[in-house]
């Protein structure tokens, strides 16, 4: 339910509630003018009508607009949703089964990636649908996504497209190419970076996830530290002054396409994964540096590497080598 304080809606003198009974949307004039007591008049009110209607059919259309309502969704959620909306119409959820999603993934999906028909149809339709559940509106349901290999198709970018990138760069953008490849922190989360964040006198700095919303402290190397330091203050108080990942691409596509390299940011969260386990970190303490929820979701950034073993080198076995140690029998 959603309330609107006296003089918020249309010049209304009480509380006014919205709500959703049976995937329907309600709203009602309250009498009441302290919130505390219009939470107790709209439970009564939406108990008593929706003891009225038991049996309503709720359609996925009434549920998606319910959800919609109760979230805070994206943009990009949003348009997930209007499409699977026009897809599914005023089916009612208890004839929706996870088949209907996977001809409703393959439909709209028609020509991406299994993983991409999982982001953009089966996850915000089995949302919708829990959510109907969570309201008694259909039965509890399980919903597979489909199968795609959880080993990212991402590559680490190499130091030697972080070096020209950082020859070509000056100012804000030439920070944040090194605040990328030394943190490995997401673009979104980096953008939000403030200068309240920073501990430059103890080389630390508090980051968070966009996906998660854990936060802690990483160090920083003296380097970054002094990058950091002599940065221009903006004053908005963040550290960068891009407002989305979008204008960030704005400079950094043409950069990279002058200089005949390949790079997005997310490179450089697979770089440090890759780098620190090649240096000997464990896994846990990758997962803790890049603020991944658990061991396994940091293991799809690790990219092994392995240097050469000279003791199994194929001029063992070419002509003319002295083979000096037993070889198994």
């Amino acid at each position: 339910m959603r309330y609107y304080a006296p003089g918020t809606r249309k010049g209304n003198r009480t509380y006014v509630v919205r709500g959703y009974v049976n995937g329907q949307q309600v709203e009602k004039v309250l009498e009441a003018t302290k919130l505390s007591d219009a939470k107790k008049e709209a439970g009564d009110f939406f108990a008593a009508i929706r003891g009225r209607a038991p049996d309503e059919i709720v359609t996925f259309r009434n549920a998606a607009a319910a959800f919609s309502e109760a979230k805070r969704l994206g943009k990009q959620d949003v348009a997930y949703i209007k499409r699977l909306v026009a897809f599914f119409g005023d089916r009612p959820v208890t004839e929706i089964v996870g088949a209907d999603l996977i001809a409703a993934a393959h439909a709209l999906g028609h020509g991406t990636t299994d993983a991409n028909k999982n982001r953009a149809v089966i996850t915000p339709g089995s949302a919708i649908l829990h959510y109907a559940s969570d309201q008694g509106w259909c039965q509890v349901r399980r919903f597979r996504r489909l199968s795609v290999s959880r080993r990212s198709p991402r590559k680490p970018v190499s130091g030697e497209t972080v070096r020209l990138l950082l020859a070509n760069t000056t100012g804000h953008q030439h920070l944040f190419i090194a605040w990328l490849y030394e943190t490995g922190q997401r673009i979104t989360a980096s953008l939000k970076l403030r200068r309240d964040d920073l501990d430059l006198r103890a080389g630390m700095a508090m980051v968070t996830s966009s996906k998660t919303d854990d936060h802690g402290q990483i160090g920083l190397s003296p380097e970054l530290v002094a990058m950091l330091s002599n940065s221009p203050l903006l004053p908005t108080g963040r550290v960068f002054p891009w407002g989305d990942r979008h204008n960030v691409y704005r400079w950094l596509k043409p950069l990279c396409a002058r200089l005949g390299v390949s790079y997005t940011p997310h490179q450089s969260r697979h770089a440090m994964a890759t780098d620190l386990r090649a240096l000997g970190y464990d896994m846990k303490a990758i997962a803790e540096r890049g603020l991944w929820r658990d061991e396994r979701s940091a293991g799809r950034y690790v990219h092994h590497r392995s240097t050469a073993v000279g003791e199994r080198g194929v001029v063992l076995l070419l002509p003319g080598k002295k083979v000096t140690r037993g070889e198994p029998g």
